[in-house]
């Protein structure tokens, strides 16, 4: 059998004190005490917004500035602004609520990040990373998955194919399609050319991270 699905992944929401401690655990190696620490600082050097928040939205009268704390988050990373901004995604003051989302402030864009301390300056290009994303298309690909029976063992292939690359353009991690299948049809029967058959063991999980624990 042969199946294709299009799937489509929104861009993640802006940083809350939690989900930025996680993402500085998983990315950098810092506790959350060390983010916490970082973050702090900035805020004291008024160069983020306030960290101890659970919100993960700005508020709707803040829409107005989205275009300049995008272009403030493009100088800090030193990259470019998406062509398209999406506003609306990061604006609900139905989601807000003590404090907004964590963000760079306007004396952000006017500072050499170099100057800062190497782990502020880390936690600021997190920051900046997630405000672009948040205003940016969705990510879109599809998945093609071919399905064969060989004496009633059950094998498969898998293939991704991207057709929109949206928020990802600012993910460090690097998104490519795979290798193409061959175009099949349901209910083909090929002859079987070669077998192999490989050994392995597995292992026990793996210990709880901070960025494991703090979802947890």
């Amino acid at each position: 059998s042969t199946d294709r699905k299009e799937h489509t992944e929104k861009a993640p929401a802006l940083y809350d004190l939690t989900t930025l401690q996680r993402d500085a655990s998983r990315i950098l190696g810092f506790t959350a005490q060390q983010t916490l620490d970082y973050l702090q600082s900035l805020y004291e050097k008024k160069l983020c917004s306030y960290p101890r928040t659970d919100s993960r939205y700005l508020t709707d009268d803040m829409e107005k500035s989205v275009p300049e704390y995008a272009a403030i988050s493009a100088i800090i990373l030193g990259t470019n602004v998406p062509d398209t901004i999406h506003t609306q995604q990061i604006c609900n003051s139905k989601k807000v609520t003590d404090h907004h989302a964590i963000i760079p402030t306007q004396s952000a864009g006017k500072i050499d990040i170099g100057t800062l301390p190497v782990g502020e300056q880390e936690v600021m290009k997190l920051i900046a990373t997630s405000f672009l994303r948040g205003i940016c298309l969705e990510y879109k690909y599809a998945i093609t998955l071919i399905t064969a029976d060989c004496l009633g063992n059950t094998f498969q292939a898998k293939c991704k194919e991207i057709s929109e690359l949206g928020w990802t353009i600012y993910s460090a991690k690097e998104d490519k399609d795979c290798d193409t299948l061959p175009s099949v049809a349901e209910g083909q029967v090929f002859p079987v050319s070669k077998v192999a058959l490989k050994e392995g063991k597995t292992t026990a999980p793996k210990y709880h991270t901070e960025d494991t624990l703090l979802a947890a």
